[in-house]
């Protein structure tokens, strides 16, 4: 897999700005309600069993919106230069204590951050259209 692209009706995330999904998907659990847990393991589940893509439907986009736009938050103010992930991506490749193809798939803040803000544009696109999320590889 050479990483995750974002799609949602006419949304598309970045390149490959959603190869840190998993990542993302395991620090919004420590955030979640009971409810948002449950929707993320189905999604887990879901991505597991996956060959090329995953569609994540509307209702389960609409309910982890909430817990998302939090999480973005968070990240964002860990972020060297608050709201740009690309400069952390940066900053994470230089340090050089992680392989690259490991910071991309979310051992790097940076790709976390990435990700997790075209993450929330995808689900936000997915709320006003009732369009379901693609996450395709």
């Amino acid at each position: 897999m050479g990483g995750i692209n974002i799609y949602c009706g006419s949304f598309s995330g970045g390149d490959k700005s959603g190869s840190a999904f998993e990542s993302v998907l395991m620090e919004m659990k420590v955030m979640a309600s009971a409810f948002e847990a449950e929707t993320i393991d189905r999604l887990k589940t879901d991505l597991d069993k996956a060959s090329d893509h995953l569609l994540i439907q509307a209702s389960d986009a609409k309910n982890l919106l909430l817990l998302t736009r939090r999480y973005c938050v968070v990240i964002n103010a860990q972020l060297a230069a608050p709201g740009d992930p690309l400069d952390q991506i940066a900053r994470d490749e230089a340090r050089g204590k992680a392989d690259p193809t490991d910071l991309k798939y979310g051992a790097g803040l940076g790709w976390r951050a990435y990700c997790a803000n075209d993450l929330l544009k995808a689900f936000e696109a997915a709320e006003a259209g009732a369009e379901p999320v693609a996450l395709v590889w």
